[in-house]
C-alpha cells in the first residue's frame, strides 16, 4: 500500500497535485522505515512516469500547458517564465537548483517539452533533481525519529507532532512567497 501511494504522489505531484512527495517519504522515514527506500524508488517512478507526460502533452501544446500550470496553487506566470529562462541558460544547473528553490517539478517538465530539450535529456536529469532532496530529506527525517525515539517514550507522539508542524510551516511559507 505505502509503495503503490509513494509512486502515485510521485506522478500526481509531478502533473498538478501541489503536495511534494517529501510529506510523505518523510513521515515513512520516521514510522515505516523499512518502506522508506522502496518508497522513494516507486516515488521516483512515479515522478518521471508523470513528467515525461507533462513533457509529452508540452511538446504538443506548450501554450496550453504553461497556461493549466498557472491553476495549480502556488504557481504564477512569473515563477513558470523565470524557469523557462533558467533553463535556456543553463539546464543542468536550472534542473538540479530547482528542488531547492522552490520550483515545482512539472514546471520543468513543461518547459523542457516546450523547449524540445529531448525527452532523454530531461528524464536523465530528472533522476538527479529528484533524487538529490528526497534523499536529503529522508535522511534528516530518520536521523531525527532515531534520535526521537532513544530519548523519549512518547517518540511517537513527538514525531507526530514534529513532522505536522514542520510541513504546516513549510506550506504557510512557501504559499506566502510564492508569486500567484
Amino acid at each position: 500500500m505505502w509503495i503503490a501511494a509513494a509512486a502515485a504522489w510521485g506522478f500526481a505531484e509531478a502533473t498538478l497535485f501541489f503536495v511534494v512527495p517529501d510529506v510523505l517519504l518523510t513521515w515513512l522515514a520516521g514510522f515505516r522505515p523499512r518502506l522508506v527506500w522502496r518508497a522513494v524508488a516507486a516515488c521516483l517512478v512515479g515522478a518521471l512516469a508523470g513528467g515525461a507526460a507533462m513533457y509529452v502533452a508540452a511538446l504538443q501544446w506548450p501554450g496550453a500547458m504553461r497556461a493549466l500550470l498557472e491553476f495549480v496553487p502556488a504557481i504564477g506566470g512569473s515563477l513558470v517564465a523565470d524557469t523557462a529562462s533558467a533553463l535556456h541558460a543553463d539546464y543542468a544547473s536550472a534542473m538540479l537548483r530547482a528542488g531547492f528553490t522552490g520550483v515545482p517539478y512539472k514546471i520543468l517538465a513543461v518547459e523542457s517539452g516546450g523547449q524540445a530539450q529531448g525527452l532523454a535529456t530531461f528524464l536523465a536529469w530528472s533522476v538527479p533533481a529528484r533524487l538529490s532532496r528526497w534523499l536529503l530529506m529522508v535522511l534528516a527525517a530518520r536521523g531525527i525519529a532515531i534520535v526521537v525515539r532513544r530519548c523519549s517514550q512518547r517518540a511517537d507522539r513527538i514525531l507526530w507532532a514534529l513532522w505536522a508542524t514542520v510541513w504546516g510551516i513549510v506550506y504557510i511559507v512557501y504559499f506566502s512567497v510564492m508569486d500567484w
